[in-house]
Parts: C-alpha cells; sequence; structure tokens
C-alpha cells in the first residue's frame, strides 16, 4: 500500500516522550477500507501496550491482538496500539531512558490512548458500553455520545529568584529527592494563572514574569507537562500543601553539584539518596530539562 511520508522536524525534541516523528495520518482513520487493507498489510506493526507499561520494540500484527487504535505510518507500514494477553511488559519510565527519543514519543502515543480507552469503555453521559471508532480515535455509545481523547494539563514550575531555586519534596519520595513544583489546570484558567495558584497553594509565595520553557507529554496518564519558569516576587517560601513534606531554596552551586552527580533511572530512583544530599529528577523528566536551563543561564531569574 502506498506510503505518506512523515513529516519533518527542524530538530528533535530533547524531552522524553515528545521526541514521535509517525505520521499520524488522521485523514485516514475515516476510512474503514483502507484501514482494513492496513491491517492485513504484511508489514502492518503493533505497539503491545497495557496498565504495566509497553514492549520496547514494535512487533507484528497478529490476527488475535486486542486492537486499541490505529497510530499512523512510516517507512516501514502501519502501525498500530494493541493489548497482547501475557505480554511482559516493561515499565515506561525505564523505557523512557534506554530508547530513541523519537521511539520514547511513540510509547507515549500509544500508551495514553490505551489508557483513555480503559476508562472510556463506558459513556460519561449515561453509562451505557461505547465502542471505538475512527481508527481507535473516538468512541461512541448506543445513544450517540461521543467521546474524543482527553488530555490533562499541568503546569510544573521553577521557582527562581537570582542564584536560588524553590523545590519541593513528596514525603512517599527517597530521602534527598526533590523537584519542581507542580499542579493541574483548573477549569477557566490560564497558564499563567495556574502557574501563580500552585505557587501560592504549595509554597505560600507570589510569582511574577512566569515564562514558558518546554512541554512534555506524560503518559501517567493521560497528561501533558507545560514547564515554566517564575520570578520570586515576595513571600515567605512555608509547606502549604499536605502533598508535600518541603519546600526548600537551593543554591545555584548546589544544584548544579547535584546535577553534576548525576540523577538515577527507572527503578533506581527509588534508592534513597547518601545522608544530606540532594537528588535531582531523572533526565527524563521535565523538571530536570527546567533546572538545567535554568543553571545553563546565568541571568535566569
Amino acid at each position: 500500500m502506498a506510503r505518506r511520508p512523515p513529516p519533518s522536524l527542524h530538530s528533535r525534541e530533547p524531552i522524553a516522550f515528545a521526541g514521535g516523528t509517525l505520521d499520524r495520518a488522521a485523514h485516514r482513520r475515516v476510512d474503514e477500507a483502507w484501514l482494513a487493507e492496513a491491517r492485513r498489510d504484511p508489514d502492518a506493526r503493533a505497539i503491545v501496550v497495557g496498565p504495566e507499561g509497553a514492549l520496547p520494540d514494535p512487533v507484528a500484527l497478529e490476527a488475535g491482538d486486542e486492537e486499541i487504535a490505529f497510530l499512523g505510518t512510516d517507512d516501514d507500514g502501519p502501525l498500530f496500539a494493541v493489548g497482547r494477553a501475557g505480554a511482559e511488559l516493561l515499565n515506561l519510565r525505564d523505557l523512557a531512558a534506554r530508547v530513541p527519543g523519537e521511539h520514547a514519543g511513540l510509547l507515549a502515543y500509544a500508551s495514553a490512548l490505551a489508557n483513555w480507552a480503559r476508562v472510556t469503555r463506558f459513556c460519561g453521559i449515561c453509562g451505557t458500553a461505547t465502542t471505538a471508532h475512527e481508527g481507535g480515535h473516538l468512541r461512541r455509545c448506543e445513544n450517540g455520545h461521543q467521546h474524543h481523547p482527553r488530555t490533562d494539563p499541568v503546569v510544573i514550575m521553577l521557582v527562581i529568584d537570582g542564584d536560588r531555586a524553590l523545590l519541593g519534596r513528596q514525603a512517599r519520595w527517597p530521602a534527598g529527592r526533590y523537584s519542581a513544583l507542580a499542579g493541574f489546570v483548573e477549569p477557566g484558567e490560564s497558564l499563567e494563572t495556574a502557574v501563580a495558584r500552585e505557587v501560592a497553594e504549595e509554597a505560600g509565595v507570589v510569582v511574577d514574569e512566569v515564562r514558558y520553557v518546554a512541554a512534555q507529554p506524560w503518559p501517567f496518564p493521560v497528561s501533558l507537562m507545560l514547564g515554566f519558569h517564575a520570578r520570586y516576587a515576595g513571600g515567605e517560601a512555608t509547606t502549604m500543601d499536605a502533598e508535600l513534606e518541603a519546600v526548600t531554596w537551593f543554591g545555584r552551586d548546589e544544584v548544579a553539584a547535584a546535577a553534576a552527580a548525576g540523577a538515577p533511572a527507572g527503578e533506581d530512583w527509588l534508592t534513597p539518596a547518601p545522608d544530606g544530599a540532594l537528588v535531582l529528577p531523572p533526565p527524563i523528566a521535565i523538571a530536570r530539562l527546567l533546572i538545567d536551563t535554568w543553571l545553563a543561564d546565568g541571568s535566569a531569574g
């Protein structure tokens, strides 16, 4: 079957889960005849996903696979997301540290669709069962109510005051681990307002000069992380949110030393740090990008 070349990118996204280059071929989702042909294509492949994670590499599409969605096409043929009984899936965080950026983006895409399909088996309006349409990118109930894939926006922000940055930690994290503050965007709220509100609610400080840095798809389960730098404008940092155990200012030199020491990846992230050591988020997290960007720009803040 004829291939459509994937869209070109000026540069590869440096953030884990954001490097996909697959042609999503959205126009093919409503063409049932084309999709049927694509499923029969001997070159058709599948990303196997489930609640536990995914297989690291595409596999041949099999007749018994539980189809979740048509993902798109690349130079090797059509690609689907499927569930497969008995597959030994790997944790996505571990995979993101092991596979190329464009492949991590593909895993995030497939996993996000699988997570959405899993929680949309019944209509949120009338409660009846839903079925997949448009290549798995639409679910519809018998009463005609339609449900499209959702993405939950989350703001994540590094609060900066000259040569110090404000980081927080959750009680369930291993000793020494700190990260940027974050929270979900609420209805009727701009991103800048969400940043200021979340910082005030979590750390009790006021910020201004909210500046966008980058975004990251985060398939745990269906979020989009929107990263910002925000300038400290006043207030005393203190723990305001029960989710956080501490909010602490760290100097640039201490943060730079922690960055130079590296950060555990995958399951190693659960290991406590040596006494008194600061541990930064792993490279796959956008929080680490926000920190590294600040360290690289001595004038930030």
